[in-house]
Protein backbone atom coordinates (compact mmCIF):
# COMPACT_ATOMS: atom_id res chain seq x y z
CA UNK A 1 0.00 0.00 0.00
CA UNK A 2 1.53 3.35 -1.02
CA UNK A 3 2.64 5.64 1.78
CA UNK A 4 3.12 9.41 1.75
CA UNK A 5 6.87 10.13 1.85
CA UNK A 6 6.58 13.91 1.86
CA UNK A 7 4.06 16.70 1.57
CA UNK A 8 5.55 19.93 0.23
CA UNK A 9 3.96 23.28 -0.48
CA UNK A 10 4.38 24.61 -4.01
CA UNK A 11 6.72 27.61 -3.79
CA UNK A 12 5.16 29.36 -6.77
CA UNK A 13 1.49 28.65 -6.09
CA UNK A 14 0.33 29.28 -2.52
CA UNK A 15 -2.34 26.86 -1.42
CA UNK A 16 -1.03 24.03 -3.64
CA UNK A 17 0.77 20.97 -2.25
CA UNK A 18 2.79 18.16 -3.81
CA UNK A 19 2.14 14.80 -2.21
CA UNK A 20 5.01 12.35 -2.85
CA UNK A 21 4.28 8.62 -2.55
CA UNK A 22 6.89 5.96 -1.89
CA UNK A 23 6.03 4.25 -5.18
CA UNK A 24 7.30 7.27 -7.11
CA UNK A 25 3.96 8.94 -7.85
CA UNK A 26 3.30 12.59 -7.06
CA UNK A 27 -0.17 14.10 -6.56
CA UNK A 28 -0.78 17.84 -6.68
CA UNK A 29 -3.63 18.84 -4.39
CA UNK A 30 -5.20 22.05 -3.12
CA UNK A 31 -4.96 23.06 0.52
CA UNK A 32 -8.69 22.43 1.00
CA UNK A 33 -8.28 18.74 0.12
CA UNK A 34 -5.07 18.37 2.13
CA UNK A 35 -6.67 19.81 5.25
CA UNK A 36 -10.06 18.09 4.91
CA UNK A 37 -8.44 14.68 4.35
CA UNK A 38 -5.84 15.25 7.11
CA UNK A 39 -2.97 14.25 4.86
CA UNK A 40 0.52 14.02 6.33
CA UNK A 41 3.81 12.20 5.83
CA UNK A 42 3.68 8.56 6.84
CA UNK A 43 -0.02 8.12 6.01
CA UNK A 44 -0.76 4.97 3.98
CA UNK A 45 -3.20 5.27 1.10
CA UNK A 46 -4.85 2.43 -0.79
CA UNK A 47 -5.80 2.86 -4.44
CA UNK A 48 -9.38 3.69 -3.52
CA UNK A 49 -8.22 6.52 -1.25
CA UNK A 50 -5.95 7.88 -3.99
CA UNK A 51 -8.84 7.83 -6.45
CA UNK A 52 -11.05 9.69 -3.99
CA UNK A 53 -8.33 12.31 -3.46
CA UNK A 54 -8.03 12.91 -7.20
CA UNK A 55 -11.82 13.17 -7.54
CA UNK A 56 -12.00 15.60 -4.62
CA UNK A 57 -9.27 17.73 -6.18
CA UNK A 58 -11.02 17.79 -9.54
CA UNK A 59 -14.30 18.75 -7.86
CA UNK A 60 -12.56 21.51 -5.90
CA UNK A 61 -11.02 22.89 -9.10
CA UNK A 62 -14.39 22.88 -10.83
CA UNK A 63 -16.07 24.63 -7.89
CA UNK A 64 -13.38 27.31 -7.95
CA UNK A 65 -13.94 27.86 -11.69
CA UNK A 66 -17.70 28.00 -11.18
CA UNK A 67 -17.35 30.49 -8.31
CA UNK A 68 -15.29 32.82 -10.50
CA UNK A 69 -17.90 32.56 -13.25
CA UNK A 70 -20.68 33.36 -10.77
CA UNK A 71 -18.85 36.39 -9.40
CA UNK A 72 -20.17 38.66 -12.19
CA UNK A 73 -23.85 37.75 -11.77
CA UNK A 74 -26.13 34.81 -10.91
CA UNK A 75 -26.28 32.02 -13.50
CA UNK A 76 -28.46 29.02 -14.16
CA UNK A 77 -27.14 25.52 -13.52
CA UNK A 78 -27.06 24.89 -17.28
CA UNK A 79 -25.00 28.03 -17.90
CA UNK A 80 -22.43 26.97 -15.31
CA UNK A 81 -22.37 23.44 -16.73
CA UNK A 82 -21.68 24.75 -20.23
CA UNK A 83 -18.85 26.89 -18.88
CA UNK A 84 -17.26 24.02 -16.98
CA UNK A 85 -17.42 21.70 -19.99
CA UNK A 86 -15.00 24.05 -21.72
CA UNK A 87 -11.50 22.84 -20.81
CA UNK A 88 -9.15 25.18 -19.00
CA UNK A 89 -6.14 26.30 -21.09
CA UNK A 90 -3.68 23.47 -21.54
CA UNK A 91 -5.87 20.91 -19.78
CA UNK A 92 -8.26 18.18 -20.94
CA UNK A 93 -12.01 18.67 -20.65
CA UNK A 94 -13.30 17.56 -17.23
CA UNK A 95 -15.48 14.49 -16.91
CA UNK A 96 -19.23 15.15 -17.04
CA UNK A 97 -19.69 13.13 -13.83
CA UNK A 98 -17.23 15.38 -11.97
CA UNK A 99 -19.05 18.47 -13.20
CA UNK A 100 -22.40 17.16 -11.98
CA UNK A 101 -20.92 16.38 -8.55
CA UNK A 102 -19.55 19.92 -8.33
CA UNK A 103 -22.88 21.42 -9.42
CA UNK A 104 -24.79 19.29 -6.91
CA UNK A 105 -22.52 20.48 -4.11
CA UNK A 106 -22.95 24.11 -5.13
CA UNK A 107 -26.73 23.65 -5.15
CA UNK A 108 -26.59 22.21 -1.63
CA UNK A 109 -24.53 25.22 -0.54
CA UNK A 110 -27.05 27.59 -2.12
CA UNK A 111 -24.75 29.02 -4.81
CA UNK A 112 -26.87 27.58 -7.62
CA UNK A 113 -30.66 27.90 -7.66
CA UNK A 114 -32.56 28.13 -10.94
CA UNK A 115 -35.65 29.62 -9.27
CA UNK A 116 -33.60 32.42 -7.72
CA UNK A 117 -31.78 32.96 -11.00
CA UNK A 118 -35.08 33.21 -12.91
CA UNK A 119 -36.42 35.75 -10.42
CA UNK A 120 -33.19 37.77 -10.71
CA UNK A 121 -33.27 37.68 -14.52
CA UNK A 122 -36.91 38.78 -14.66
CA UNK A 123 -36.34 41.60 -12.17
CA UNK A 124 -33.32 42.86 -14.13
CA UNK A 125 -35.29 42.78 -17.39
CA UNK A 126 -38.20 44.65 -15.80
CA UNK A 127 -35.85 47.27 -14.41
CA UNK A 128 -33.50 47.89 -17.33
CA UNK A 129 -35.02 46.50 -20.52
CA UNK A 130 -38.69 45.54 -20.10
CA UNK A 131 -40.16 42.98 -22.47
CA UNK A 132 -43.07 40.58 -22.49
CA UNK A 133 -43.40 37.60 -20.17
CA UNK A 134 -43.18 35.25 -23.14
CA UNK A 135 -39.93 36.90 -24.29
CA UNK A 136 -38.45 36.66 -20.79
CA UNK A 137 -39.53 33.03 -20.49
CA UNK A 138 -37.87 32.28 -23.83
CA UNK A 139 -34.63 33.86 -22.61
CA UNK A 140 -34.76 31.76 -19.45
CA UNK A 141 -35.39 28.59 -21.44
CA UNK A 142 -32.38 29.42 -23.63
CA UNK A 143 -30.35 29.54 -20.43
CA UNK A 144 -31.47 26.09 -19.39
CA UNK A 145 -34.22 26.98 -16.91
CA UNK A 146 -37.09 24.49 -17.03
CA UNK A 147 -40.44 25.63 -18.43
CA UNK A 148 -42.30 25.53 -15.10
CA UNK A 149 -39.70 27.65 -13.28
CA UNK A 150 -39.53 30.13 -16.15
CA UNK A 151 -43.33 30.46 -16.28
CA UNK A 152 -43.57 31.06 -12.53
CA UNK A 153 -41.01 33.86 -12.74
CA UNK A 154 -42.49 35.92 -15.60
CA UNK A 155 -46.26 36.38 -15.38
CA UNK A 156 -48.23 37.62 -18.43
CA UNK A 157 -50.66 39.52 -16.18
CA UNK A 158 -47.91 42.12 -15.70
CA UNK A 159 -47.31 42.65 -19.42
CA UNK A 160 -49.22 45.92 -19.77
CA UNK A 161 -47.19 47.54 -17.00
CA UNK A 162 -44.01 46.17 -18.56
CA UNK A 163 -45.01 47.59 -21.94
CA UNK A 164 -45.74 51.02 -20.46
CA UNK A 165 -42.38 50.97 -18.64
CA UNK A 166 -40.61 50.04 -21.86
CA UNK A 167 -42.45 52.70 -23.82
CA UNK A 168 -41.52 55.45 -21.39
CA UNK A 169 -37.92 54.97 -22.44
CA UNK A 170 -38.98 56.01 -25.97
CA UNK A 171 -41.09 59.07 -25.12
CA UNK A 172 -38.25 61.54 -25.52
CA UNK A 173 -37.42 60.20 -29.00
CA UNK A 174 -41.08 60.56 -30.03
CA UNK A 175 -41.68 63.97 -28.45
CA UNK A 176 -42.37 65.66 -31.79
CA UNK A 177 -44.38 62.81 -33.38
CA UNK A 178 -47.98 63.36 -34.33
CA UNK A 179 -50.69 60.94 -33.19
CA UNK A 180 -50.42 58.45 -36.04
CA UNK A 181 -46.62 58.48 -36.21
CA UNK A 182 -46.45 58.03 -32.43
CA UNK A 183 -48.82 55.02 -32.61
CA UNK A 184 -46.94 53.36 -35.47
CA UNK A 185 -43.46 53.81 -34.07
CA UNK A 186 -44.29 53.04 -30.44
CA UNK A 187 -46.28 49.96 -31.46
CA UNK A 188 -43.39 48.60 -33.49
CA UNK A 189 -41.00 49.26 -30.62
CA UNK A 190 -43.17 47.37 -28.14
CA UNK A 191 -43.99 44.48 -30.44
CA UNK A 192 -40.30 43.88 -31.06
CA UNK A 193 -40.11 43.26 -27.32
CA UNK A 194 -42.64 40.50 -27.60
CA UNK A 195 -45.79 42.30 -26.47
CA UNK A 196 -49.08 41.16 -28.01
CA UNK A 197 -51.31 43.37 -30.12
CA UNK A 198 -53.81 43.84 -27.29
CA UNK A 199 -51.18 44.72 -24.71
CA UNK A 200 -49.41 47.01 -27.17
CA UNK A 201 -52.62 48.84 -28.08
CA UNK A 202 -53.52 49.48 -24.43
CA UNK A 203 -49.99 50.58 -23.56
CA UNK A 204 -49.73 52.94 -26.54
CA UNK A 205 -52.96 54.66 -25.53
CA UNK A 206 -51.66 55.20 -22.01
CA UNK A 207 -48.30 56.43 -23.27
CA UNK A 208 -49.90 58.88 -25.69
CA UNK A 209 -52.00 60.29 -22.87
CA UNK A 210 -48.91 60.62 -20.69
CA UNK A 211 -46.90 62.26 -23.45
CA UNK A 212 -49.64 64.68 -24.42
CA UNK A 213 -51.13 65.21 -20.96
CA UNK A 214 -54.48 63.77 -22.05
CA UNK A 215 -54.79 65.96 -25.16
CA UNK A 216 -56.49 63.23 -27.16
CA UNK A 217 -56.73 59.52 -27.69
CA UNK A 218 -55.36 57.40 -30.47
CA UNK A 219 -57.17 56.68 -33.71
CA UNK A 220 -59.45 53.64 -33.57
CA UNK A 221 -57.55 51.95 -36.40
CA UNK A 222 -53.97 50.84 -35.78
CA UNK A 223 -53.50 48.74 -38.87
CA UNK A 224 -49.78 49.25 -39.33
CA UNK A 225 -48.34 48.29 -36.00
CA UNK A 226 -45.07 47.17 -37.55
CA UNK A 227 -44.17 49.99 -39.93
CA UNK A 228 -41.06 48.91 -41.93
CA UNK A 229 -39.88 52.52 -41.88
CA UNK A 230 -39.99 52.67 -38.08
CA UNK A 231 -36.61 53.60 -36.71
CA UNK A 232 -35.37 50.77 -34.47
CA UNK A 233 -33.48 51.78 -31.37
CA UNK A 234 -30.93 49.09 -30.45
CA UNK A 235 -31.50 47.29 -27.18
CA UNK A 236 -29.29 48.18 -24.27
CA UNK A 237 -28.43 44.77 -22.74
CA UNK A 238 -26.07 44.70 -19.59
CA UNK A 239 -25.59 40.84 -19.57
Amino acid sequence: MPTINALRQDERRPGRYHLHLDDGRMLTLGETVVVSERLSAGLALDEGAITRLLEAEEERTLIDRAARYLAARPRSRAEVRRRLLRPAPGKPAPAAEAIERALDRMERWGYLDDASFAAYWTEQRDRFSPRSASAVRQELRQRGVDAETAAASALPEDDEERAVAAGRKRLRALASADQRDFALRMSGYLQRRGFSYGVTRAAVRRLWDEARSGSGGLPDSLDALDDPDDAHEPDSDPW
